[in-house]
């Protein structure tokens, strides 16, 4: 399994630019090719996933949305 310096090394080589991991959050932004949109990546499988191309950016989001909590007023 790579390391997760190697996964980063990876998306910068396909031109992302890449944050650096938050050690409080486990997440790392990744900004997307032309855009000023970026994405918060968990430092783990997915950001190895990411790297490798078995995970996409709309498969983040997505998760992110399930993610999401509504409170009740």
């Amino acid at each position: 399994m790579m390391k997760h310096t190697e996964a980063l090394d990876i998306l910068r080589a396909q031109g992302f630019a890449v944050g650096t991991p938050d050690v409080h959050t486990g997440r790392v932004r990744v900004w997307l090719h032309d855009s000023d949109e970026a994405v918060d990546v968990d430092a783990g499988r997915e950001l190895h996933e990411l790297a490798e191309g078995k995970l996409t950016f709309s498969d983040i989001r997505s998760r992110r949305e399930d993610e999401a909590v509504v409170l009740p007023d």
